[in-house]
């Protein structure tokens, strides 16, 4: 299985030029970012603002495409995953993604599910798709598919970066720093 997985990382490099295969929701951006996160984690929630910001400065030169990492120390990472993979299955993706970090220290505590199906009655989801989507294998298989290819690529921690299909080894710790990477890596 390994040996699959190798081959198929490897096939990704040759056609595509980075370890990232063609779902991997990057654009024609000169500036392709790919961040392993996991919802529970304070330093992904951190990063999320110099995230909006690095939008702000870059616009259409900028692709982030954020893929699950959830953690096994974190109890509710997984579920939060597959939440905002459901709420991507009726459009409503990064509105999720931005409530779950917004309320990470809220859920995070107990009680995940309940807030989160509050999330998506305030989106305005269809609810009985919803339950169905985030409670599914299929959900659970795409949030898995993700952690997988990481753990191909050598991601051991969250959050992780890779510009340009290069792995960020040192997070930037401010906006500052995180552009002067980015210009550096893409000169």
């Amino acid at each position: 299985m390994k040996r699959g997985l190798f081959l198929l990382t490897l096939f990704g490099l040759l056609f595509s030029g980075t370890a990232f295969g063609q779902d991997s929701g990057q654009s024609e951006a000169r500036i392709n970012i790919v961040k392993y996160s996991d919802y529970q984690c304070p330093a992904c929630k951190y990063f999320v603002s110099i995230e909006e910001q690095l939008k702000q400065e870059f616009g259409d030169d900028i692709s982030i495409t954020t893929k699950h990492f959830p953690l096994n120390m974190h109890e509710y990472a997984q579920l939060a995953s597959r939440v905002a993979e459901a709420a991507r299955e009726q459009g409503k993706y990064q509105e999720m993604h931005d409530m779950i970090f917004a309320g990470q220290e809220q859920w995070a505590r107990g009680n995940a599910e309940a807030i989160f199906i509050g999330y998506a009655k305030s989106l305005d989801m269809d609810m009985e798709q919803f339950r169905n989507d985030m409670n599914s294998a299929d959900m659970q298989r795409k949030v898995m598919a993700d952690k997988r290819e990481g753990l191909n690529l050598n991601v051991n921690s969250t959050p992780t970066f890779f510009i340009n299909g290069t792995k960020v080894e040192n997070n930037p710790r401010t906006f500052e720093q995180f552009k002067q990477l980015i210009e550096a890596m893409t000169k």
